[in-house]
């Protein structure tokens, strides 16, 4: 069995906002972007259920000028909007890698704990969807699910991946209206058998509980399996050394002593990655809730590995 490579634990937090220049002027916006990796940070990344990726950063250090820009203001209201983004990477071990990308849905300096003081960010992948004015969507039909999705999707600059697996539907006398957001949901309400999630600008429909692909991600205790599942009747619970392949139906291979989870092939459906960067005994974690699919081997599971 070949070695595992575990990359150095290396973060890189981009956050871009737009504000009002420093003469007041309605109409004068300014553009400013930060980059952080030297700082100590706490990323928390969630993904799959009805969360549609949502992400928590704390970064320590922040020069007072930046926080006073980047957080709202004392009895301000500060309204999201969709240039205000945040940007999480992680090192693979040649170059940074894009984890998370979503709207700044809230931001605030946090000194509680003086004399450290953090920036604290929260975002929301989906949150540009909800955001961008569209027009109502109308085709007398046909059309396939992932067209309707794609020219939808397309209006605030996301893109469709439609698994191969998944159902391709025919669809006549379609109208939507509302938000691309509005207009995705209220669609994907008449599929119950696909289910959908958002991250990266990228809308993901798959068949429910069913994987994306057939490519299976390893996970034993060489991979960095942290301790045994917990199961239940049609699922398990797993944590494992951060593994950024996993993603809402990914297919997993796990290796337990247990032999009824071997022969099982697991279907990732809701995840979080715990990553404390420059932080001693920090985090670097992926907690995985996975639904079962099938035995390997048969019709529906599949025995490659990665």
């Amino acid at each position: 069995m070949s070695a595992v490579a575990f990359p150095d634990r290396i973060l890189q937090v981009t956050v871009s906002v737009t504000r009002p220049n420093a003469a007041g002027a309605d109409s004068a916006q300014q553009t400013s972007t930060y980059v952080w990796q030297q700082n100590r940070m706490r990323v928390t990344v969630r993904q799959g259920g009805a969360q549609f990726g949502n992400a928590r950063v704390e970064i320590f250090g922040v020069p007072l000028a930046d926080m006073n820009n980047i957080a709202r203001l004392w009895l301000e209201t500060l309204t999201p909007q969709n240039t205000d983004t945040v940007t999480i990477s992680v090192w693979n071990g040649q170059t940074f890698t894009p984890l998370f990308q979503g709207v700044i849905t809230w931001s605030a300096a946090d000194a509680s704990g003086m004399p450290h003081v953090k920036l604290v960010i929260e975002a929301n992948a989906s949150f540009a969807l909800g955001n961008t004015t569209a027009p109502p969507y109308a085709n007398a039909g046909p059309v396939t699910l992932q067209a309707a999705l794609t020219s939808i999707a397309g209006l605030a600059q996301y893109t469709v991946n439609y698994a191969a697996s998944a159902p391709q539907y025919q669809l006549t006398d379609v109208r939507l209206t509302g938000s691309p957001l509005d207009q995705i949901g209220a669609l994907m309400r008449h599929f119950p058998d696909l289910t959908w999630t958002i991250n990266l600008q990228q809308l993901l429909v798959r068949a429910a509980l069913a994987p994306i692909d057939s490519d299976a991600i390893r996970i034993a205790v060489d991979t960095g399996m942290q301790q045994s599942p917990v199961y239940s009747t049609s699922g398990l619970q797993i944590a494992t050394l951060f593994n950024p392949q996993i993603k809402p139906g990914a297919t997993l291979d796990v290796e337990t002593v247990f032999d009824f989870v071997n022969r099982t092939v697991w279907v990732a459906s809701v995840l979080e990655h715990q990553l404390d960067a420059n932080m001693p005994n920090g985090q670097w974690t992926t907690f995985v809730a996975a639904n079962s699919f099938g035995a390997k081997g048969n019709n529906d599971g599949n025995t490659a590995s990665t």
